[in-house]
């Protein structure tokens, strides 16, 4: 099944997919329903400063949904695994 996050299709999360496209076993599916879906096999992990997203984002990031299990969601990272 994976790991998947739901992020609103509104340009503050920009920062969020530009990362998610970086990084290796990742993959970024274009908006349904007004939302992107970042999706992995096993893990997807973010540094907010990395991104440069601030406090109130970062905080929000998963405010569309997501898939899998929270392992870290900290100040500065976010770590979510599959479930599997």
């Amino acid at each position: 099944m994976g790991v998947q996050i739901f992020v609103p299709d509104i340009p503050e999360f920009t920062p969020l997919l530009d990362g998610a496209r970086k990084t290796g076993g990742c993959t970024v599916e274009a908006p349904r329903s007004g939302y992107w879906t970042i999706k992995s096999e096993n893990e997807l992990r973010f540094e907010r400063r990395a991104l440069g997203l601030g406090p109130a984002l970062w905080n929000s990031a998963l405010c569309g949904g997501f898939q899998g299990r929270i392992e870290e969601y900290g100040r500065d990272v976010l770590r979510i695994v599959s479930d599997d």
